[in-house]
């Protein structure tokens, strides 16, 4: 078998980049490296990996693995750098597999007093966490990093789970001066190659020979797929992206099975079946098929709401949420028993949910569990099957046959209202019977609606005093319910709506907190713009945005909002006697990327009465990359639209 000495990734060779002399051997270290102060491509950026080499391969012995090696060098300018000299490693730990982080080596490089001064990483400062019962995190912090450090480390993971190469990540959250990876795979292995992230990775293809003297001396062709790049630029955080890491630029591999010679076939091919089948034989499937604890007050529930399935599913969901709190973990399969977080009165989501789940079963309806990661999680793959799911929410129908979708975590979620977090478009059906189902879209379980009625007066004093009534449903209930509950109480809530709108309110009241139909009351007076003997008025009263979002001239990531909804504004202002409309703004309808969103503005007049109709409708939340010169142009006139006048002439 061919050998891998531990650094021998590629000829290490000190290059000069743009004036700038880098070393990509391990151990040398520039004195430019030590000097540079800044990354001129990303002036800005706190640190820069100068090199970030990974090297995977399979070594034949008494059994198979897989050795993964990792080489870093990094350069920190700024104290907020200084964070990239704590290093956390993760690895899996079964019964008769598991993972060994081993031949860790790191230290930091400091210029002082015109020399170079290196500090060694200590033993007794690795340490070992568990995070779950299959996963432990190796950490350790470098000493002596601060703005001005060289950090260098390496390590080597060794592990038995020959069918799960590790994802290799291209880009991070800093610059990268060189990226260098390989990756050998025999070619008893059938396996397939991704790449993902919006940037055009370099991918070769070579074939080398291999050899496996603990098998006989047998021989075997590797093909081995090389990705080297320069000046990868940092995955920087943007607006409106639910998980930055769906984008991150790298390499993932799929390994299907391995044939060795004289040896039967091994599947390493997970499909959906595959996995829902291993969670039907596991404690979530048990804990799938838990008793009621609460069948007394189940049952009173549905005594109550006989003629009312949705009052029944509202009522039962509110139940269990006041018997268990949230602990805040997504947890698909809890820890322990459900039932031990009915007594503690707090619980996980897996814990929370079956509880739910149990509780609508001897109610009469038939919860059907859905699998999916929340998007602070990342999306579930489309290309392959997974385990690595984060929790559920449940589904089922109605006598109508409306299918409804609920979750318990939340306290200001309801029957069709989820958590934002758990507004994914990919998730699927638990369902070892039928494993085939097509992939759910939860973005929208029902249309978010936001209802605005104000009625205005415009005083001869030249102010304005209006009544206004919001109606909001479904999610935008749910985030209504999220704002007031953040606030510190009822008071603290106004003064930031006042601050917010730039009014001054003398009475709001809220209804409906935490269901699907929210409803807020208030009074306010807003001061008129004026100039001579002209005023000028928002035709909404208060503008629906007042600057445009989406200012960059480019962006390389997607747009995602956050849930689609409409938001419909009717504005009834009556002016006094003395007052003559100069100026009305132009009635227009405007929308973008083939309707996906839509704005209309509709004005008139009827003696002293002025009317506005404003609606804006999100029907889509996902816009990509290519869509987002329309989407920040679309922006731009709402905003235009929004900063719109009324000119009023005092006669």
């Amino acid at each position: 078998m061919k050998t891998y000495p531990f650094l021998a990734v590629f000829i290490c060779l000190c290059v000069n980049t743009a004036a700038q002399e880098y070393s990509f051997k391990y151990g040398k270290i520039t004195p430019d490296e030590l000097r540079m102060t800044l990354y001129e491509p990303e002036p800005d950026a706190p640190a820069v990996f100068i090199y970030d080499d990974t090297d995977i391969h399979y070594s034949f012995g008494n059994s198979i693995q897989l050795l993964c090696y990792r080489t870093v060098k990094i350069k920190v300018f700024k104290d907020e750098g200084v964070k990239w000299g704590d290093v956390a490693i993760d690895f899996g730990n079964y019964q008769l597999s598991k993972e060994v982080v081993s031949r860790i080596d790191a230290a930091a490089y400091n210029l002082v007093d015109g020399k170079t001064v290196k500090t060694q990483l200590k033993r007794q400062n690795i340490f070992e966490e568990v995070l779950d019962e299959h996963t432990k995190r190796l950490k350790f912090s470098i000493p002596e990093v601060r703005a001005g450090t060289v950090i260098e480390y390496r390590y080597l993971l060794t592990s038995d789970f020959i069918g799960q190469i590790p994802d290799v990540d291209v880009q991070h959250a800093i610059p990268v001066v060189r990226s260098t990876a390989q990756i050998s795979i025999p070619e008893y292995f059938t396996h397939h190659i991704h790449t993902r992230g919006y940037l055009t990775l370099p991918v070769k293809k070579e074939l080398e020979n291999g050899g496996a003297a603990g098998f006989s001396g047998f021989s075997y062709t590797n093909t081995k797929y090389i990705c080297n790049i320069d000046r990868v630029p940092s995955l920087r955080k943007e607006p409106y992206v639910w998980h930055l890491d769906d984008f991150r630029a790298g390499l993932e591999f799929e390994i299907n099975g391995l044939e060795i010679p004289g040896s039967l076939y091994k599947s390493f091919t997970r499909t959906w079946a595959d996995v829902y089948e291993s969670l039907d034989r596991s404690e979530f499937g048990r804990y799938a098929d838990i008793r009621n604890p609460f069948k007394d007050e189940v049952a009173a529930i549905v005594a109550r709401n006989a003629d009312d399935e949705r009052r029944q599913l509202h009522e039962i969901l509110k139940f269990v949420q006041s018997r268990i709190a949230w602990d805040g973990t997504y947890r698909l399969t809890p820890e322990s028993s459900p039932h031990a977080a009915v007594d503690k009165g707090r619980g996980d989501s897996g814990s929370i949910n079956f509880i739910l789940a149990a509780a609508l079963r001897d109610a009469g309806f038939k919860p059907e569990i859905i699998l999916l990661n929340p998007r602070s999680a990342g999306r579930l793959p489309l290309t392959h099957a997974t385990d690595r799911i984060r929790t559920f929410v449940l589904r089922t129908k109605l006598k109508s046959g409306e299918t409804v979708y609920l979750d318990a975590t939340d306290l200001h979620s309801d029957v069709n209202v989820l958590p934002t977090q758990l507004l994914v478009d990919h998730a699927r059906l638990y369902s070892p019977e039928h494993p085939f189902e097509n992939w759910i879209n939860l973005s929208s379980p029902a249309q978010s609606v936001v209802l605005s009625q104000i009625t205005a007066r415009l005083t001869e004093e030249g102010e304005l005093e209006c009544t206004e009534t919001d109606t909001e449903t479904n999610q935008a209930a749910y985030d209504l319910s999220r704002r007031y509950s953040r606030s510190e109480n009822h008071d603290t809530f106004v003064q930031e709506y006042e601050q917010r709108a730039g009014i001054t309110i003398s009475e709001l009241t809220v209804d409906g907190l935490n269901t699907a139909k929210a409803r807020m009351k208030l009074n306010f007076r807003k001061p008129v713009d004026s100039g001579g003997n002209f005023l000028y008025i928002c035709p909404t009263i208060v503008p629906f945005i007042e600057k445009n979002p989406f200012t960059s001239q480019k962006r390389q990531l997607p747009v995602e909002f956050s849930y689609p909804y409409r938001y419909r504004i009717i504005v009834s202002l009556m002016l006094p006697e003395g007052y003559t409309v100069e100026e009305l703004p132009k009635s227009q309808r405007l929308s973008a990327c083939n309707e996906g969103i839509a704005c209309t503005m509709q004005l008139q007049q009827q003696g002293a009465l002025m009317q506005c109709l404003f609606e804006f409708d999100l029907s889509r939340i996902i816009f990509p990359a290519t869509e987002y010169t329309d989407l920040s142009a679309f922006y731009g006139f709402v905003m235009d639209m929004c900063n719109s006048r009324i000119v009023l002439k005092k006669s």
